[in-house]
């Protein structure tokens, strides 16, 4: 059974060494987006979706990786459970689904999801092709960290890392960031 964290990718780790756990998390969510940098989205203005909301509420509920993660003769996706506990704080789990054969298919065993923390979000901003909401990741463990989380069109959940003040202050940054990273390691509906 193998859970994994999302990664906070962060400059300031010192918090965290020695602890596997939140190792994987900084590998993991700095793999997160997928093109939203304005010219991604559909060319009439937006009609092919709705706008993501600023509401935290819009984070609200289970979530599923895009892609297929092969690990030898099995394949995995993880699993994000977000639940509100406060006007701008939500309670963050994460669990995996393993399936046999590496194309993600058929039959899937799942594993958790486990409450990793809560995240206090600061601030929301959004646009037609993205909303950003900045706040800081307390883990189970007590370490800290900042994150970005970001909602596109089509319920495309990203999670980005970030420091503590933010290195991304702008929706602008956060779009550039978010279209360097693969869809597939986003989450669904």
């Amino acid at each position: 059974m193998s859970l994994f964290s999302p990664t906070l990718h962060s400059t300031n780790r010192s918090g965290w060494s020695g602890n596997v756990l939140i190792a994987m998390a900084i590998v993991s969510l700095t793999a997160c987006g997928g093109g939203s940098d304005g010219e991604s989205g559909p060319p009439d203005g937006g009609s092919g979706g709705t706008r993501p909301s600023v509401s935290i509420g819009a984070l609200e509920g289970d979530w599923l990786q895009k892609g297929c993660v092969k690990a030898g003769a099995q394949s995995y996706k993880r699993t994000l459970r977000v639940r509100i506990t406060g006007q701008t704080i939500v309670d963050y789990f994460e669990g995996v689904l393993t399936f046999r054969g590496n194309d993600c298919a058929g039959a899937s065993q799942a594993a958790g999801p486990t409450r990793t923390g809560t995240v206090t979000f600061a601030r929301s901003e959004g646009s037609q092709v993205l909303t950003a909401h900045w706040g800081e990741l307390r883990t189970v463990i007590g370490t800290r960290s900042g994150a970005i989380w970001t909602l596109q069109p089509q319920d495309l959940l990203c999670i980005l890392g970030d420091e503590i003040p933010t290195i991304q202050p702008t929706l602008t940054a956060v779009s550039s960031s978010v279209a360097t990273i693969p869809v597939d390691n986003c989450f669904g509906r």
